[in-house]
């Protein structure tokens, strides 16, 4: 049976119930009903049914609902991980370990948490998000991302090698800085006591070298036992560089507690790397005492190259901070005052009528116990009677701390070029590595605690964490006219004029920060801000309820907002 149409010329058509039959060879038409009378939209569920449809009273009875998940926010980290070909990094070919290690970068970039609560995250039972299914996972638990970590961290170095392939080369600029992360637990492999840059008290810790490009983008990472010095994981680095990357001639950047004078000496110079870092502020004093360097020079320019003795075979650049300067002096007094605070207690209790104190060794023991808590013992002379205490300050020490507030130097073996502004500047670029441990430390990528034991699985870890930075650095950077940030931070720091002041932000980012509105009218966000608003993009995935072997998949996306799309538009993936 079926609804046939039949036309009139002068007058509405006519539908009429017809079943065709064949008769000696033709086909019949008999007619069963004429349902002409009927509202259209009846004749049109009529027809449906005829032709094998259902009929449903309301439109959520039409469908199946297979899935209906936060997709924007996953859309836009895999989007990028697909233009960053973080497939090919981790394995050229397709398989269950590269998209669970995948889903494990793309989940601490969108939401940091345990492997335990990862695992649940993506697996297919309970979804948070549309993860599970752009990577056809499946299911997944704790132990399948054990497994693809163990696996990963035997490819580590082949992936640390096509890194440094994309963002390194001969002559380049290499930036390493090294911090520390405290563990949780006892069983940690790594964890050792050490200097603890976390300010965590008897926590346990482990130390991290990061190693960059020159813009701070990641190619390297290393984790250390935590009673590691930060200069005894300087050979590992120089091993990687010229060994494993195959690198012959860098310039390596680090700060002055890596790149010490028996480094420099006994593991740099030996193997011909360049190298560029910072002097300790004890190396300068002597500088300036010996070679009677005129601090007056700093009236009109803020750095001059300098020669020196001590260092012959180096290019010395001395530079001077002014507001650094007033900031050291501002903070100096303050202390001091705090000190002579602690002391004038102690002179009083000398003089005081009853019961006063006494003895150059009680005086002593009072005064020891105030006089090293701001740090400022040496700038004071103590004096000890028996019956009296006194103080001053030491003017000239004073005076001449002062001479050298605000003032560092840079030390290089680079002698002809860059020019002194420009090695100045490749200095202040190991700022972009203390960045990249901000982030993933404490701001969103959040490596910090370790609950890990076995030292290839912190090894794992951390090396997730630095690929997961790999992907937000890129995002950040192609985000950035919506983010409080600069537009093309990468080209301003090149173009910065000044590189001894402190740097500014410009006027269209103290623009942004101040009226939370781009030029155009959009909302400022934080990164975080961004991804939140992304995940409220969601895909709905539906099957029709039809009489069919094979039904066809439905897939509708929530409508995208102004701010969505523009972040789709700027990270210039797709959505749908």
């Amino acid at each position: 049976m079926f609804v046939e149409r039949i036309p009139n010329r002068n007058s509405n058509p006519t539908f009429l119930i017809r079943e065709s039959k064949w008769v000696n060879g033709s086909a019949v038409k008999r007619t069963l009903a004429n349902i002409t009378k009927l509202p259209d939209a009846i004749i049109e569920q009529i027809r449906l049914l005829l032709k094998g449809g259902t009929v449903v009273q309301e439109f959520k009875d039409m469908f199946d609902t297979q899935s209906n998940l936060p997709h924007g926010h996953v859309a836009a980290v895999l989007g990028t991980m697909e233009q960053l070909k973080i497939p090919e990094l981790i394995a050229p070919q397709n398989s269950r370990f590269r998209r669970l290690v995948l889903g494990m970068i793309a989940a601490r970039v969108l939401r940091p948490v345990s492997k335990l609560a990862t695992g649940s995250m993506m697996d297919s039972e309970c979804p948070s998000s549309t993860l599970n299914e752009e990577l056809a996972l499946k299911r997944v638990d704790q132990d399948d991302l054990y497994e693809a970590m163990d696996a990963l961290v035997k490819q580590k170095t082949s992936i640390e090698c096509r890194l440094a392939k994309r963002h390194l080369k001969e002559g380049a600029l290499v930036l390493y800085d090294v911090t520390s992360s405290y563990v949780e637990g006892e069983q940690n492999e790594l964890a050792d006591f050490g200097y603890n840059k976390d300010k965590k008290r008897n926590k346990k810790q482990i130390v991290i070298g990061l190693m960059t490009d020159e813009d701070g983008c990641p190619v390297g990472v290393e984790v250390f036992k935590g009673n590691t010095a930060d200069v005894s994981t300087l050979s590992t680095q120089i091993v990687k560089l010229q060994t494993t990357f195959g690198l012959e001639n860098v310039v390596l950047v680090g700060d002055r507690g890596i790149l010490k004078q028996k480094q420099l000496h006994e593991e740099i110079m030996p193997v011909g790397l360049d190298w560029v870092t910072a002097m300790q502020k004890s190396q300068i004093r002597d500088i300036v005492d010996q070679q009677e360097v005129q601090m007056s020079l700093f009236d009109e320019q803020n750095l001059t190259e300098i020669y020196s003795d001590l260092y012959p075979e180096d290019r010395l650049i001395l530079c001077k901070n002014p507001v650094l300067a007033v900031a050291k002096k501002k903070k100096r007094e303050q202390l001091l005052r705090l000190t002579e605070k602690e002391l004038d207690p102690i002179v009083k209790a000398t003089k005081r009528a009853s019961h006063p104190l006494k003895g150059k060794d009680r005086m002593a023991e009072r005064v020891g116990k105030v006089i090293h808590k701001y740090k400022m013992a040496k700038f004071f002379d103590r004096k000890y009677e028996e019956d009296s205490f006194s103080y001053s300050r030491k003017k000239e020490l004073i005076e001449k701390a002062e001479l050298l507030d605000g003032v560092y130097a840079i030390r290089s073996s680079l002698k002809e070029h860059p020019e002194a502004k420009q090695l100045v500047a490749n200095y202040k670029r190991l700022l972009t590595v203390e960045i990249a441990f901000r982030t993933m430390k404490t701001m969103s990528l959040q490596v910090r605690p370790i609950y890990h034991r076995k030292e290839h699985r912190v090894i794992a870890h951390v090396f997730l964490c630095m690929l997961a930075y790999y992907v937000e650095y890129h995002m950040r950077l192609k985000l950035a006219p919506i983010l409080f940030a600069e537009e093309n931070p990468l080209q301003r720091r090149a173009q910065r004029e000044d590189v001894v002041a402190p740097s500014q932000p410009s006027e269209t980012a103290k623009k942004k920060a101040s009226k939370k509105k781009t030029e155009t009218g959009e909302d400022v966000l934080s990164f975080a801000s961004v991804l939140e608003k992304l995940s409220g993009v969601c895909r709905m995935v539906v099957i029709p309820k039809i009489s069919a072997k094979k039904k066809p998949t439905v897939v509708m996306v929530r409508k995208v907002g102004n701010t969505q799309k523009r972040a789709f538009d700027l990270l210039g993936v797709k959505y749908s």
